[in-house]
């Protein structure tokens, strides 16, 4: 069901990708997108939970976190898609990629880690992931 909802919403965001007219909608779209990007780090967060505590195992965890992955970048391609439409919006855009970038990278190497079997290392490498999805949700919540 939740990855049903993140296509509903990267639909929405992708359907109106190009120059925008005004720095609020921008920053309503900046604001979806960190909402998207914090629902697919919680989920990360959840999934090495669940790992460390011997709830998830293997082909179930890696999946997860693959997906995780799959949809912050989606949701970073769709809103790199959109041209800012002042130096406000410039400002906001560095803001936002500087987290999702975080957010991004600490996903792949989780992501690379549980491909290669390296379970164990996931909670070290997860560590990043609650205090990114609390900026992504403060950012969310200020732009949205």
């Amino acid at each position: 069901m939740r990855r049903s909802w993140v296509a509903v919403l990267l639909l929405l965001l992708g359907a109106c990708t190009g120059p925008v007219r005004s720095s609020q909608v921008y920053e309503s779209k900046a604001g979806q997108t960190a909402k998207v990007v914090a629902s697919a780090v919680q989920t990360a967060t959840l999934a090495v939970n669940a790992a460390e505590g011997g709830r998830a195992y293997g082909r179930y965890l890696t999946q997860v976190l693959i997906e995780a992955e799959e949809d912050a970048g989606a949701a970073q391609g769709t809103f790199d898609a959109i041209q800012p439409p002042d130096q406000r919006a410039d400002e906001l855009r560095s803001r936002l990629d500087d987290l999702v970038t975080k957010a991004t990278d600490t996903l792949a190497d989780l992501r690379i880690a549980a491909r290669r079997g390296r379970f164990a290392e996931l909670p070290t490498l997860a560590r990043p992931l609650p205090k990114v999805a609390e900026k992504l949700d403060a950012f969310a919540e200020a732009h949205g």
